[in-house]
């Protein structure tokens, strides 16, 4: 229990830290997001036997949160891999 205590802590801590950037990477961010939410759906799981319905309700919350951020990450890996063959495309054109 101390070593997942541990690690959310940490993971708060790099979600802070990411917050307080001036200029925010948003793939970081969103990892460290992600990661505080593995961690609370870990913590929750753990309690599986005594949970209440609302409890269940949250799990499923923060199981869709994940995904729809996890789903996001991809987009915008997709979009930055977009613009930079764009980019080289335009550097060729320009070069010939």
């Amino acid at each position: 229990m101390e070593a997942t205590t541990a690690k959310t802590a940490y993971a708060l801590f790099l979600h802070r830290s990411e917050l307080q950037r001036r200029k925010v990477h948003y793939a970081k961010k969103s990892q460290t997001k992600i990661q505080l939410t593995n961690e609370l759906i870990a913590k929750v799981k753990q309690r599986m036997a005594t949970c209440s319905y609302e409890d269940l309700q949250i799990l499923v919350r923060e199981q869709q949160f994940k995904r729809l951020l996890e789903q996001k990450l991809r987009h915008r890996a997709k979009q930055l891999k977009a613009v930079a063959k764009q980019n080289r495309k335009q550097k060729l054109k320009r070069l010939q």
